[in-house]
Formats: structure tokens, C-alpha cells, sequence
């Protein structure tokens, strides 16, 4: 398997504990820049109209990460329930408000990504509502407990 870095995340948040996780403005109120490489460009092309995008990323310093003591989660809930970032692959996953972007300069200022200075980006998608929106869609108490409780006091 061979993933490709298309670009890299610029921002004023260099550590992990500096993202901030406040549930009622999304994963995160940070705006930042995604810088593409220059032969990814162009593929920016045809993203006007769109006011969110997909972005998935390597969470190249998820080893520098540590469980906030305290997390909500239950002990009897294990990886593939969570997106905590030390994962077999440490793929993120972030649905986000596209700001701007130009495919002239590579770049894409975008709202909501919680991933630090220097991530690399491996691919953007264009969120569709139709297909990526589950209203209907249900989690476990722990997490509607959490999610009732505004989560602010589990940053």
C-alpha cells in the first residue's frame, strides 16, 4: 500500500494538547491553511459552491498523544469505537467549513480541522449532504451524554 502526502496543514497550533475540542462550535473554531503540492492544484478546480470538504490526514505525531483523565470513555470500549488518534493506521477524518481556495497558489483556508501545524493532508473530498448526512443515525448513551453535556469540561 502507498499513500501519497497531497499537502500539509499550516496553522498556529504546533502541539496536540492545543486543539481545542468545544462540541457546541464544532470539533474546533480554528481556521487554518491546507498548502497542496504543486502538481495537486489544479485539482481544486470545481470546488465552488461547495461549503464544506472532507479532509483526511496522517496523524504523524499521534505517539505524543495521551487519554485525557477525564475522558468519558468506558473501559469496555476499545479502538474501533472511538476516534482517539493512536490507531493501527492514524488516518483523521474531519468534515469542515470551506472558507477559500485557490487552485492558482494550491492552497484551501478552511474552519473545523483538528490537526496540528505541519499534518500531512492525503486527500479532500466535497462533502454532499445526500450522501454523508445520517440525521437518524444513533450512538451509544455514553456519547449522548457527553454530547448533551456540551463535552467543554472534556477538552
Amino acid at each position: 500500500m502507498e499513500l501519497k502526502e497531497i499537502g500539509t496543514v499550516v496553522s498556529e497550533i504546533k502541539k496536540l494538547n492545543q486543539v481545542r475540542h468545544l462540541l457546541r462550535d464544532g470539533w474546533t473554531a480554528d481556521t487554518c491553511t491546507i498548502k497542496l503540492k504543486p502538481q495537486y492544484r489544479r485539482g481544486l478546480g470545481g470546488l465552488e459552491g461547495f461549503s464544506r470538504v472532507i479532509i483526511l490526514y496522517w496523524i504523524s505525531r499521534h505517539k505524543e498523544w495521551k487519554m485525557p483523565k477525564d475522558n468519558p470513555k468506558p473501559k469496555r470500549v476499545k479502538i474501533f469505537a472511538t476516534r482517539i488518534p493512536v490507531r493501527p493506521n492514524p488516518i483523521g477524518l474531519s468534515v469542515v467549513e470551506l472558507l477559500d481556495f485557490s487552485p492558482e497558489d494550491g492552497t484551501l483556508t478552511v474552519r473545523g480541522l483538528d490537526a496540528i501545524d505541519g499534518t500531512p493532508v492525503l486527500d479532500i473530498k466535497p462533502y454532499l449532504p445526500h450522501f454523508d448526512s445520517f440525521p437518524e443515525a444513533s450512538v451509544p448513551e455514553w456519547i449522548a451524554r457527553y454530547l448533551r453535556d456540551d463535552g467543554s469540561s472534556h477538552t
